[in-house]
């Protein structure tokens, strides 16, 4: 199982925001090779079921403002949506860049790096098979220990867990809230991914004595602050731009913004 955790790894992980989303097209193979050429630890996507049931890896509900196409993940074949453009509306330089497969994706980072992968939930696509069939590529790939699943749907997380105890999860949510652990009793997760727009040092330290990584997200990143709460990992859209951060480099301390 992959452990987030800082008392593990040393100091906290860099995570590569939809790989490098400031650098490349968000959740691109441009982008995964432009998050581990930038120093991430781990890359972050996001991943949605097509109508013929393939794993793909895009963020949005809506295709449009990326591809110039109307309509869901769900609406298409993954034949169809391998065709689309995903990069022209990024930059011209990235013109004709693809959406990957889950399996693409995997397969180009075993052995580089790990991935933590968010199963996109959203209405009205509620739909068990995307987690049964993530699994079935994380164990077909022998990635059971190099990748976390994240989400903001309990019901998904507690079949990752059921299909396979050994797949670390993380539990995403929005809120400023008095019990952050009460969302998860009776849940098995392995790490708490709190707002950092809502999140306070009494938090992050309820999560840690809980035996919980707290890997937040969210648009708001004072990264000093964060980095002197203790958090077990920290995001960004271009993690080259701060991974001195994490070595104590004599460099500028910077904020930055990144969405969930």
């Amino acid at each position: 199982m992959f452990d987030l955790r800082q008392s593990t790894n040393g100091r906290p992980l860099l995570v590569g925001h939809r790989g490098a989303m400031d650098v490349a097209p968000e959740n691109s193979m441009s982008a995964f090779r432009a998050g581990l050429a930038g120093g991430a630890d781990i890359l972050e996507l996001d991943v949605q079921l097509t109508a013929d049931k393939q794993v793909i890896v895009f963020h949005d509900t809506d295709l449009f403002p990326k591809t110039g196409v109307s309509g869901q993940i769900a609406d298409y074949s993954a034949k169809f949506l391998r065709q689309l453009d995903v990069g022209r509306t990024f930059s011209g330089d990235f013109a004709g860049e693809r959406m990957p497969l889950l399996a693409e994706v995997l397969a180009w980072a075993k052995g580089r790096i790990p991935l933590m992968i968010e199963l996109k939930h959203t209405p009205p696509c509620f739909n068990p098979e995307l987690d049964l069939c993530t699994v079935a590529l994380i164990e077909e790939f022998g990635m059971v220990d190099e990748v976390v699943v994240s989400s903001f749907d309990q019901f998904a997380l507690q079949r990752v867990k059921r299909l396979n105890r050994r797949i670390a999860t993380s539990f995403i949510y929005v809120a400023r809230l008095c019990h952050p652990l009460d969302l998860v009793r009776g849940l098995e997760v392995d790490s708490l991914s709190p707002s950092t727009d809502f999140m306070s040092r009494e938090e992050v330290a309820q999560i840690q004595a809980a035996g919980y990584a707290c890997s937040p997200g969210g648009f708001y990143w004072d990264y000093p602050t964060l980095l002197d709460w203790g958090v077990d990992t920290i995001s960004s859209n271009n993690p080259a731009s701060i991974k001195h951060l994490l070595y104590r480099e004599p460099v500028e301390m910077e904020m930055t913004a990144v969405t969930i």
